[in-house]
């Protein structure tokens, strides 16, 4: 019986071979450590929370600087025309006890109140500048001055055309739906008797509307 003997050469591979086995292979039981999960460092969280800030800063400028552009673009600056100063004239055009004198840039009526005139549709006692929007406190209406037409007798009034309110020269009601008398508007005059109604300062007609008059030295008597 022969008895086949090993070379050193193959009894070095063969421990080769065990060695690299034992290395790849675990042992039955034992847990492989998986990869561990790294925390983050302080610079790390530092420069994430910097990040942060800095895009909600930036947007919240961003809304800010939309809401002060909105703002800015609706505030009104220079009005012209209706809502703002409206110049007028001269008191020497309006000659006192005249009839009203309209401005349509402004919508309102202007005239010269001659406290002696006692006619039903006249002044009311009034001395002095008044104007009237010409807008009727019923459904809003223009409202034009009639010199040619007679109420009760009387020859001279504002008289609205849709509904038939009708209002004395210093814009009183005296008859027709309207629940007021004829809204006055402030009146400016300066020392060489130039006139500047404040289309924007306006107040509820009521029957004091006469004594709303602003009379001055320049006006024709």
């Amino acid at each position: 019986m022969t008895t086949e003997t090993e070379t050193p050469e193959q009894i070095t591979d063969a421990w080769r071979e065990a060695i690299a086995a034992r290395r790849i292979q675990a042992a039955e039981g034992q847990a492989v450590p998986g990869a561990q999960v790294s925390r983050p460092t302080r610079d790390e969280m530092t420069r994430r929370n910097f990040i942060r800030l800095s895009f909600w800063s930036g947007l919240g400028l961003t809304l800010l600087g939309t809401v002060a552009a909105t703002l800015d673009f609706l505030y009104p600056r220079g009005i012209k025309g209706f809502g703002g100063p409206v110049p007028a004239g001269n008191a020497t055009e309006y000659p006192r006890g005249g009839d009203p004198q309209h401005n349509i840039i402004g919508q309102f009526w202007l005239m010269n109140l001659d406290p002696n005139e006692t006619r039903a549709g006249g002044s009311g006692g009034g001395a002095g500048m008044l104007a009237l929007w010409h807008r009727c406190p019923h459904l809003g209406c223009t409202v034009p001055w009639r010199s040619g037409f007679t109420y009760e007798g009387d020859q001279g009034w504002f008289r609205c055309p849709c509904h038939g309110s009708t209002y004395t020269k210093s814009g009183i009601r005296v008859f027709g739906p309207a629940p007021r008398s004829m809204t006055t508007m402030k009146v400016d005059i300066d020392d060489s008797g130039n006139l500047t109604v404040q289309t924007g300062d306006r107040l509820p007609g009521s029957p004091d509307n006469p004594q709303r008059a602003v009379d001055h030295p320049s006006l024709p008597t």
